[in-house]
């Protein structure tokens, strides 16, 4: 077993590489998209190099900065979605008038309807009566 000197840039560098090695067979085995995961195996590589460490956090904090991309493209579908909406609202809204119309419409004609109903089931009432006559003779 090898010891190592925490004073030895070596050793630290060597350290530093084991542990950016094994941090990158985690992530290989953990469940981010291929472009976070690329993102990141690079960027612990890079924070193991002298000299790029303050460029490697700037691209590791792009690249899982705020997804301001695809927010802004749910925004875009929600307010497609919206106008969707309220144009299907505006044609409800008509068809529930029109369907409204047809049923004053239908009332009105079964008010009109009813003076011709009676006539008809008087008339119908004294022919039955009159049959009725006809057949107890």
């Amino acid at each position: 077993m090898s010891s190592t000197d925490p004073l030895n840039p070596f050793d630290m560098l060597r350290t530093a590489r084991d542990t950016a090695s094994k941090m990158q067979e985690l992530i290989v085995k953990s469940t981010l998209p291929p472009e976070h995961r690329k993102a990141l195996v690079q960027g612990l590589t890079r924070l193991t190099l002298p000299g790029e460490q303050l460029e490697a956090l700037i691209d590791l904090a792009d690249a899982f900065g705020p997804p301001t991309a695809q927010i802004a493209e749910v925004q875009k579908t929600l307010d497609a979605q919206r106008e969707q909406l309220n144009t299907m609202l505006e044609d409800l809204t008509r068809v529930q008038e029109s369907v409204d119309r047809l049923a004053a419409a239908a009332e009105q004609l079964a008010e009109l309807q009813k003076p011709l109903r009676d006539v008809v089931s008087r008339t119908s009432g004294s022919t039955e009566e009159q049959d009725g006559d006809e057949n107890e003779d």
